[in-house]
This record gives C-alpha cells, structure tokens and sequence, in this order.
C-alpha cells in the first residue's frame, strides 16, 4: 500500500508519531507521501522525509491560507522544492466552501503555485471543494499539452472526473467514499460510486488525509496511514474486485505519478 496524502507531521501526532509511522510500515505500508499545506508544515514534511527511507515530501500551501502567499513564501517554497525528497508540489488549488481567504487571493496563489510547479515539471497535489468549474478553468487556460498530479479527495461527478481525467490528472479518493450507505439494490447508488466504478484502474489514488477523515469501521477515531486499506477495501467493494488488485494498481500509479 501507499498512502498518496499523509500530514502526519501535524501536532495530533506528536506524541506517537514514531509508532504511527512503524504501525503503517510494519503491515503492508509500503510508502507515504506527506503532504505540506503551509510554509511550516512544507518545512517539516522535508524533515520527515530525510529521515525516512520511505516517507516522501510535497511542499505548498493550501486555499485556506493563500493570503499567506507572497514573494517571501514564494521564494522559500523554491527552495524546499529542491530537496532531494520533495516529490510534488501541493497541497494546493481553491476551497469556496470555507472562503478562509478570498476567492481572488486563492485564484492568484493557486497560479503562483502552478508556476512553480510548471518551472521545475513537478507533479501538483491539488485540493478542491465547492470550486470545481473555476479549477478546471484555470487548468484549461494554460497552453499545456497535459498537466501531471493529483485531485486530491475528490468527491464530485463523473464528468467533472472525466474532465480532469482529459487533462491528464489521477483521482484520489479518501475515506469518505466509505461514509455512504449503499442503496444499490433499490436503484439509488451514490455518484461517487459510479464514478470509482468508471474510472480507468491506472489513475486510482488512495489517500488518508489523516489526522482527518478516518474512515469506517474508524470513522470518528484519528486518522492513521494504516487505514489506507480501508479506502482500499472499498474500492474493492465498488469495483467487485480484489483488494490485492486495487493495492498493486494504487500503489504501481503513484510510483508512476512522483516517480518514487
């Protein structure tokens, strides 16, 4: 298993952080991605990547605190891009759900952003909720043949898949594929069913995003890498195939995708 989306530097984990991590690799982990969503925690996924074989870094920073994003933050992101264990660049895109900073301050550090990613032909790690159509403007405006990366937690429609998919992304899909109750047999199947069940098995990411979003049986308990499989298992589940299938699909897909 990899887990494509980790923040396991954040401070729920300080006091077992170490555990967690031997937890993950010591059944079945194979390899993490943790994921920056600022300068400082950016700075600290480096750390913990330098000191884990294992465990690789992204730098950025997320919507939530795009007013954050400025020549300054822009030049250190720069730097830690060069780290030898910084596989991508993200979390980052638009959140219009929380609006923590305008949408115009999220749209312009969102392209800042992409830039940087597109000056060193790094994979994006991108968050978006409740502004999928702006994203894939901003995506669709640039003259790129296919841009490389991730849409991380997705949870929207089959044909907004299809359009990322069309632009070259992979589909993350975290616990909250697992919250769902299944009415399958009465005609009335969740949408995010129907989109894992067409989507092309070679762009499939599974993703804790933990501390958050644990899922069932877990659900209401932190997050770990560990409960990966679970997002796996249900994968599983929606498609009618293995679990072995989807862990070696998954995993061979971000090798592919970070070149890890």
């Amino acid at each position: 298993m990899i887990d494509s989306h980790t923040h396991i530097d954040f401070k729920e984990f300080n006091d077992d952080r170490e555990k967690v991590i031997k937890r993950f690799f010591e059944n079945g982990g194979e390899k993490m991605i943790n994921v920056g969503c600022d300068l400082r925690s950016s700075i600290r996924s480096c750390e913990l990547a330098k000191n884990n074989e294992n465990i690789f870094a992204s730098v950025g920073i997320h919507p939530h605190d795009a007013d954050t994003v400025d020549k300054n933050s822009l030049k250190k992101l720069e730097e830690l891009s060069k780290h030898y264990k910084v596989i991508a660049v993200g979390e980052i895109g638009l959140d219009y759900f929380r609006n923590l900073s305008s949408q115009e301050r999220q749209i312009e550090a969102f392209r800042l952003q992409l830039e940087l990613a597109d000056n060193h032909n790094m994979p994006l790690i991108i968050h978006c909720r409740d502004a999928y159509n702006d994203l894939l403007d901003i995506l669709k405006s640039y003259q790129t043949d296919s841009w490389h990366g991730v849409i991380h937690c997705f949870a929207a429609s089959q044909k907004i898949a299809e359009e990322f998919l069309d632009l070259g992304f992979y589909i993350g899909f975290t616990g909250i594929i697992t919250y769902y109750k299944d009415r399958s047999k009465l005609g009335n199947k969740p949408e995010i069913y129907r989109v894992i069940e067409n989507m092309p098995l070679d762009k499939i990411l599974i993703e804790t995003d933990c501390p958050y979003l644990s899922p069932v049986p877990r659900r209401g308990e932190r997050n770990e890498p560990l409960f990966v499989r679970y997002v796996a298992e249900k994968i599983a589940h929606i498609r009618n195939t293995s679990l072995e299938e989807i862990e070696k699909a998954t995993s061979e897909n971000a090798i592919k995708l970070f070149n890890i």
